[in-house]
């Protein structure tokens, strides 16, 4: 039986959630496009997030795979004392939706995501849930992210937020 190409795309989704919670991090860069942007948005008040990352304020805003490299680069060396040790996560991807993109080379997955985060320091669990929007591509026949928005719903956190988190 040959796989439907929804099936390779929401894949896609959580292999990435895997390789984020077993903290494989070339790995989890490798599914993303050298242009790739990742987009955390703030919110603007309850209910409206902000909709542009050059004028308004993001929790996370990376423009390109090399600067989710510095993320990594910074959470995983010993100079960031916030992110150490780093935590337990497992992301829980539910509710994948795919459509085609305007010029039909690309795909929009939206799906929810709530990961459980658990700090080795406090000993506390806790949850960030988010909606999430990834653009994803073929490239060489294998999907990769071309965008990854993630709407984060309890964006009061209180402690470090990064990638990983979310």
């Amino acid at each position: 039986m040959t796989e439907s190409p929804n099936t390779t795309l929401i894949e896609l989704l959580h292999t990435e959630a895997l390789y984020l919670d077993e903290q494989r991090w070339q790995e989890w860069l490798s599914l993303y496009e050298p242009d790739a942007v990742y987009w955390v948005p703030a919110w603007k008040d309850d209910h409206l997030p902000t909709n542009d990352p050059s004028s308004e304020i993001s929790l996370i805003y990376a423009a390109g795979r090399h600067r989710l490299e510095e993320r990594v680069k910074r959470a995983t060396g010993t100079k960031s004392l916030a992110s150490q040790p780093l935590p337990r996560t497992m992301h829980c991807i539910s509710n994948p939706i795919v459509s085609a993109g305007a010029s039909g080379d690309a795909w929009l997955v939206r799906s929810y995501c709530v990961t459980h985060i658990y700090d080795l320091r406090t000993e506390t669990l806790r949850s960030a849930a988010s909606r999430c929007e990834h653009t994803l591509v073929m490239r060489d026949g294998q999907p990769r992210i071309a965008r990854k928005k993630a709407l984060l719903i309890n964006d009061k956190v209180p402690t470090v937020l990064d990638f990983y988190c979310i």
